[in-house]
């Protein structure tokens, strides 16, 4: 889902200007992320690839290139919640979504299309508001079972592996990543590493993590995209060190990705402090680890787990640190915004 995301940097007005009016009700058309929508009909879609039909010339599209489709005759409240979610505004999404109820779709791929922004929507507020985290892998497993060709298909299964180590399963998350891993373009081979990376850290694996993030490193790739993957393999790499008895190897490492990429990648940054706090941490340097943990809450908070996981490290060295206010405060702040998220179970 990062390719989609990262769209949302395109103003809101850009968005309601290229998806609505009569030219969206006449043909279906394939956004790229850089460049006008493509337009005409499509006539064949699968996991990998989706073919346009452009006035007699079919043109098919690697999906890792598509960020969004939109659909010939769909109703305005599909492309209002395909928006909402480009913003990352679940909530909204999800109450146009419901006004779908009871409409049958004209076309097999906008009910596709409605029914995995539903589960997508479900998934999104489990793990960050509260929900339930049960039924919103259901309503994406049943999506992925009746739509297995669909353009979606690596996201959801990537939603479904997060939702996975989001209730403690992380065993069964690399299950669901590894669909990605056997993606056939190599960002998302990374992509799919990364994560089982992360799943591994969350076991405490530390060397079979450590593993997956230096095969990450290895792709001979260099993309935006893979160079991205690569920084945050060297992330969840500093983080191992650390775990492992190396923490300034991991501190170092992350000092660098600080010093020579931009703070406007907010997720990138929010993670790479949130691991400074960890190494910092373990060389017993409590303030260090506060002021890491305060970057992200302070500048970096559009990624929830991040900030998630920086409120909780917060709430504990407050604490040990004698602000007893703070941690409540920075403890209410996890609950109350992040009730979903596997950062409110710990102790």
């Amino acid at each position: 889902m990062l390719r989609k995301i990262a769209i949302l940097a395109i103003p809101a007005l850009a968005l309601v200007v290229a998806g609505v009016g009569p030219v969206r009700g006449q043909f279906d058309q394939v956004y790229l992320a850089k460049g006008t929508p493509n337009r005409g009909s499509i006539t064949a879609m699968s996991k990998d690839e989706v073919t346009l039909d452009m006035s007699g010339v079919a043109r098919p599209f690697a999906v890792n290139e598509i960020t969004r489709i939109t659909y010939a005759d769909e109703p305005t409240e599909l492309n209002n919640a395909r928006n909402a979610v480009l913003q990352r505004n679940w909530g909204q999404a999800e109450i146009e979504l419901k006004k779908l109820d009871g409409q049958t779709p004209s076309r097999d791929l906008i009910r596709q299309d409605v029914e995995y922004y539903k589960a997508l929507c479900l998934a999104k507020l489990a793990m960050t508001e509260g929900g339930d985290k049960n039924a919103a892998a259901t309503a994406m497993l049943n999506v992925v079972k009746a739509a297995p060709n669909n353009y979606h298909f690596y996201d959801a299964a990537e939603v479904l592996g997060d939702l996975a180590i989001s209730s403690g399963a992380f065993d069964k998350a690399a299950t669901y990543y590894k669909p990605i891993a056997a993606a056939p373009w190599g960002d998302y081979q990374m992509r799919a590493g990364n994560a089982v990376g992360r799943a591994l850290v969350e076991q405490k694996k530390f060397e079979e993590a450590s593993q997956e993030f230096d095969k990450v490193v290895a792709i001979e790739l260099s993309t935006a995209e893979a160079v991205r993957e690569k920084l945050l393999a060297n992330i969840g790499k500093a983080v191992c060190l650390a775990e492992t008895g190396k923490p300034d190897e991991g501190i170092a490492i992350l000092q660098d990705i600080i010093a020579k990429n931009d703070p406007a990648d907010a997720a990138l940054f929010a993670r790479t402090y949130n691991a400074l706090g960890r190494c910092y941490l373990k060389v017993n340097k409590p303030k260090d680890a506060r002021d890491a943990f305060l970057f992200t809450d302070i500048l970096f908070t559009t990624d929830p787990d991040a900030h998630a996981e920086a409120l909780y490290h917060l709430s504990k060295l407050w604490t040990d640190l004698n602000k007893s206010d703070r941690a409540v405060a920075a403890k209410n702040t996890l609950r109350e915004r992040y009730a979903g998220s596997i950062w409110n179970t710990r102790e």
